[in-house]
């Protein structure tokens, strides 16, 4: 199986739409990871932030930022200048929406955007107690299906493993739901525990019981992504085993002695983009 190393760097910036305000202060995140993003809090400096962007090299955007006490990212203002980026620049746009209805999916699709990386969660504890969202597993199967339906051409599950607390309780089941869809390919996260947040002395997933869940995967028939929200410690070691034992096919910012001992290409791209559009951001 060729593996594919996924650096987005300068040619796929993150840019957070509510730049560090977030309403749900999940107990993983706490905003931490909204730091990171180039700030673009309205339509107006979007554009320009995106034209800038652009000119400096970047041939992608990924569109993030806080989500809304009803799980889902403010995007709506944001869709007719999302169509003016597109058209003037043509550049690749991915969409981490959270929850969404059949309307929002609708008009998602409507303004260009090409991919939604959406992150289905169908554990309750991590639902109510851990994001403090009043939302339930049905509400996020239904927004993957409104985004299947109604939404852009590219739908890419995210699928975190051991936001229970480092555990793994419902991820399986998740698998399941996924089979009777088209997406992928799969997003497979890792809990991270993170400096000043509320889970940070928390562990991550122990990796013989996350060697366990990806051999279970075989069944699943899809792509399989390993995304970048790992800890350190599975980059150093767990990375080759998937590898060597060919349970995944793209791998987002790996080590660089990794990519040099299997040769991997690299594509300075978020690792959910479609291969179709692979040549436009290899190295």
């Amino acid at each position: 199986m060729e593996i594919k190393a996924f650096i987005p760097g300068k040619r796929y910036p993150a840019i957070s739409i509510t730049g560090n305000y977030c309403m749900l202060n999940c107990k993983y995140c706490e905003k931490h990871y909204l730091e990171g993003m180039i700030d673009a809090v309205s339509p107006i400096q979007l554009y320009h932030v995106a034209k800038s962007l652009y000119l400096q090299g970047a041939r992608g955007l990924l569109l993030s930022g806080g989500f809304t006490s009803e799980g889902f990212l403010p995007i709506k203002s944001f869709l007719d200048v999302i169509k003016d980026i597109k058209k003037d620049f043509g550049i690749i746009i991915s969409v981490h929406s959270g929850l969404v209805d059949k309307e929002l999916a609708s008009k998602i699709r409507e303004s260009g955007v090409d991919i939604v990386d959406y992150q289905l969660v169908i554990d309750p504890i991590v639902i109510k107690d851990i994001q403090g969202l009043d939302k339930n597993p049905a509400d996020y199967i239904k927004s993957l299906e409104n985004l299947e339906k109604y939404g852009p051409p590219y739908i890419v599950p995210h699928i975190p493993l051991g936001l229970r607390y480092g555990l793994l309780f419902k991820e399986k089941e998740a698998i399941e739901i996924i089979k009777d869809y088209n997406s992928e390919p799969i997003v497979f996260l890792i809990f991270t525990p993170t400096k000043n947040t509320s889970m940070a002395t928390f562990k991550p997933p122990d990796e013989t019981v996350l060697l366990d869940f990806f051999n279970h995967l075989q069944n699943l028939k899809k792509e399989i992504a390993l995304g970048c929200m790992r800890p350190f410690t599975n980059k150093q070691n767990f990375d080759e085993t998937l590898i060597k034992n060919n349970l995944i096919s793209r791998v987002a910012v790996p080590l660089k002695n990794i990519i040099k001992k299997y040769n991997m290409n690299v594509i300075n791209a978020c690792c959910s983009i479609p291969k179709e559009y692979f040549a436009i951001f290899e190295s």
